[in-house]
């Protein structure tokens, strides 16, 4: 019988403590390029991003940036990648965030259905969500070429107001009220979606979404 309620969880620093989109290029880099030429592209990339912020990026231009990052790279390789990766970190010490992995799978013992929502893509995070037995993705889109990846993403990417849109239209099509449901995440980035639901919970890392928390009387979760 489908769920008729859902959690929806952020994965960056709120179901793992690191940057997913980051750690894996790096890793895809130094995999694709070899040790130095990785460091030197990842170094590259990580300056280009630093000159966007200092010129007032915001998160969803930094969500852009990063995607042009790996512009003519082979989807299946990123994927192949992407695998390994997840292999490598997952036994790492501080890899899950464990108080939101074991409300992720007590949700998931008491029937209660489990999305990832995320800025970062899905060939980064199928090996998560498979690990996890998570079925639903909410992230964004790669845009494809032959098999390529152009640098540009399909739609908004699920940032703020996206990751809201995304969440929205997936209970719409499953007939789910979202006051039924929970969300957590870490971020003010993360408040349109934690605002849509009836039951949201804050990962406590933002002193601005905490404080906004708490004048709401909303859960907090300690990482």
């Amino acid at each position: 019988m489908p769920s008729q309620r859902f959690a929806f969880f952020d994965v960056d620093e709120t179901l793992i403590g690191l940057k997913s989109m980051f750690s894996f290029r790096a890793h895809f880099f130094r995999q694709t390029l070899g040790q130095e030429l990785g460091r030197v592209a990842e170094d590259e990339a990580q300056r280009s991003l630093l000159d966007l912020l200092a010129h007032g990026a915001s998160r969803l231009d930094v969500n852009r940036h990063f995607y042009r990052t790996l512009q003519g790279y082979s989807h299946s390789a990123v994927c192949a990648s992407a695998r390994d990766w997840y292999a490598q970190h997952r036994q790492t010490p501080g890899f899950f965030v464990q108080p939101v992995l074991e409300r992720l799978r007590a949700h998931q013992a008491d029937g209660v259905g489990v999305a990832l929502v995320s800025g970062s893509c899905a060939e980064i995070l199928l090996p998560l969500a498979q690990d996890l037995g998570v079925e639903h993705l909410l992230v964004t889109q790669l845009d494809l070429l032959g098999g390529v990846i152009t640098g540009e993403v399909l739609g908004m990417p699920a940032i703020g107001e996206g990751k809201r849109l995304l969440v929205q239209r997936f209970l719409q099509r499953m007939r789910i009220d979202p006051v039924n449901c929970l969300a957590y995440g870490d971020h003010l980035s993360d408040l349109p979606m934690l605002e849509l639901v009836g039951h949201p919970v804050v990962v406590v890392r933002d002193d601005d979404l905490v404080a906004l928390a708490r004048s709401r009387r909303w859960p907090l979760l300690l990482p």
